[in-house]
C-alpha cells in the first residue's frame, strides 16, 4: 500500500511539474533550471523516505510555483 502511494505522489508531482515551461533563451532560464534541479532533487529525497510524507511533497510544490513565479510573473490581465 505504501509503494503504491509512494509511485501515485510522484507522479502527480511529476505531472505537475512537466506543466512549468520557460523558453529557451529568456532572462531566468538560469534561474529557472537551478530551482527546477534543487526541485526535482528536493522531492525525490523526499519521496524515498519509508513513508513518504505526502504534506512534505506538497509544501515543496507550492514553494517551487511560488519560485517559478517570482522569476516569471504574468503579464496577463487578472
Amino acid at each position: 500500500m505504501a509503494i503504491l502511494a509512494s509511485i501515485t505522489i510522484v507522479t502527480v508531482v511529476t505531472t505537475s511539474a512537466q506543466q512549468v515551461y520557460a523558453p529557451r533563451d529568456c532572462g531566468g532560464c538560469a534561474e529557472f533550471k537551478k530551482l527546477t534541479d534543487e526541485f526535482e532533487k528536493n522531492i525525490i529525497d523526499a519521496a524515498s523516505v519509508n513513508p513518504p510524507d505526502p504534506d512534505r511533497i506538497q509544501t515543496l510544490l507550492g514553494e517551487y510555483s511560488d519560485e517559478v513565479l517570482k522569476l516569471f510573473p504574468s503579464t496577463s490581465p487578472s
